[in-house]
């Protein structure tokens, strides 16, 4: 607000006020539109400072609640006090443990970003069309995997309060169309968000090839409902993420500053030992079945009293390991989509689609990538599925995608404990949104999984699925 000086008597003041607007009033119309805004307080916020709203949430909203309990339920984590006891085995969730899926619609999420693709469309500006688009179906594509059937078509739109509840299946059918239009319009013009994107700095390239890699990530996810998924996943991991050692992963935006920390450290700080890191991933990468122990394992974990020690679902104390230094930083970059995602991707589909020498040559460059010793030939196509998922397992460590790895294969065959069923499927409706929506259904008319995601009655191995029921 402008300011006179507090030395002015305040009748001089009122004066000079007076004098000011009967000038005004004397050469100015003080007829038109928009003669109540304030310039210096705008009333809607540029699309680069969406932007920045959008990628600050994402670095939250998908590393935060549902992200650890995922990481604790696929034994990566484990929850060791508190309520997070409960969400590990014997997952005792309820709608209100965890959160629903509105966040991912408001403040940072789809309704923001379909505010930057009016305004990009409005500025004929192509380039920041098709990054808006690539976020929407990263964002929109965890809350499908996560929930199943969720609003999509009819959400954010004002006329409609209660949005119905799109299929599953549609959800990612619309998402592929919406990475369709992402590619195309980042081939256009227009100059883009430029350095107001803090994850790839405007590179049209880079996010043409996360585009792809997200295509083959949702024909993936229905492989075991639409034939021919897995030679459509290929088709689009070959034209993705191409940079080995990081130069195209996209990461959360994170730094030491106050407000931009990395959640799980976040979480340490403010919940001390509710979660430590999982036994499960400790031990197998003390002792991988091939090559030995894994180099990652000092660079995911950290020690207790000189050791590697990860606790046991459910199992309580605080003298379990953490978190390594290099991971439990404020700073550290959640990876969310990488190279060697896309590698093992590459891998699977090849496998499955006939071409185990190229499903191997392809395992064993990531393998290599991550400072491993390259898995040999003659392995059983099952040994070799084995290979695959287990190392990506350990490459996506605390990253939801193994969560769909594992409901698709039923590997590693986690093993359920304290008496529970089986591990959780999908993430339970919010008690928020069946109270403000009636399409939401009541968690005992919700269904046990969700529609691309039928329980295995076998693991990889030919054992029994231990952790999967209809």
């Amino acid at each position: 607000m402008p300011t006179t000086p507090s030395s002015a008597p305040r009748r001089g003041r009122a004066a000079l006020a007076a004098a000011a607007a009967a000038l005004l009033a004397a050469c100015v119309d003080f007829s038109g539109p928009n003669l109540s805004e304030n310039p210096n307080q705008p009333s809607r916020a540029t699309s680069n400072q969406l932007l920045t709203g959008v990628t600050s949430f994402a670095g939250a909203g998908l590393t935060a609640d549902h992200n650890r309990a995922i990481s604790v339920w696929m034994q990566q984590m484990a929850g060791t006090g508190r309520q997070w006891l409960n969400i590990d085995a014997p997952y005792d969730i309820v709608e209100g443990t965890l959160g629903g899926y509105d966040t991912f619609y408001v403040g940072g999420g789809l309704v923001d970003l379909r505010t930057i693709q009016a305004n990009a469309r409005a500025d004929n500006d192509q380039v920041y069309l098709g990054i808006a688009q690539v976020w929407e179906a990263l964002i929109m594509q965890h809350v499908a995997d996560w929930w199943g059937d969720v609003p999509y078509r009819e959400a954010i739109n004002p006329d409609i309060r209660t949005p119905k509840l799109d299929p599953q299946q549609q959800v990612y059918a619309d998402l592929q169309l919406k990475l369709d239009s992402a590619i195309t319009n980042l081939a256009g013009a227009g100059s883009g968000p430029g350095p107001f994107d803090l994850i790839y700095g405007g590179d049209k390239g880079k996010w043409t090839r996360l585009a792809r890699t997200r295509k083959a990530r949702l024909f993936l996810h229905t492989a075991e409902r639409v034939p021919g998924a897995y030679a459509l996943a290929l088709a689009q991991a070959n034209q993705g993420l191409a940079a080995p050692g990081g130069g195209d992963d996209f990461r959360t935006y994170q730094s030491s500053t106050v407000g931009e920390e990395n959640q799980w450290f976040q979480f340490r700080r403010e919940r001390a030992t509710d979660i430590s890191v999982g036994a499960y991933v400790v031990n197998l990468l003390g002792a991988r079945t091939i090559g030995g122990a894994d180099p990652r394992l000092p660079r995911y974990v950290g020690t207790v009293g000189g050791r590697f020690d990860g606790a046991d679902p459910g199992e309580e104390g605080e003298s379990f390991s953490w978190l390594s230094a290099e991971r439990a930083n404020p700073g550290f970059r959640q990876p969310l989509v990488t190279w060697a995602e896309n590698q093992l991707i590459k891998a699977e589909a090849l496998l499955q689609t006939g071409d185990a020498a190229g499903a191997l040559r392809e395992l064993n460059l990531e393998r290599t990538q991550a400072g491993l010793s390259a898995v040999p030939s003659g392995l059983t196509s099952a040994q070799l599925y084995q290979q695959i998922m287990e190392e990506k397992y350990v490459a996506l460590f605390q990253n939801p995608e193994v969560w769909s790895d594992y409901k698709r294969t039923c590997w590693p065959n986690l093993s359920q404990l304290n008496g529970a069923r089986s591990i959780p499927a999908r993430v339970i409706y919010g008690l928020s949104e069946r109270g403000a929506n009636p399409n939401v259904p009541a968690p005992n008319a919700a269904p046990r999984r969700n529609w691309n995601d039928p329980a295995n009655a076998t693991a990889l191995d030919g054992t029994v699925c231990l952790g999967q029921r209809p």
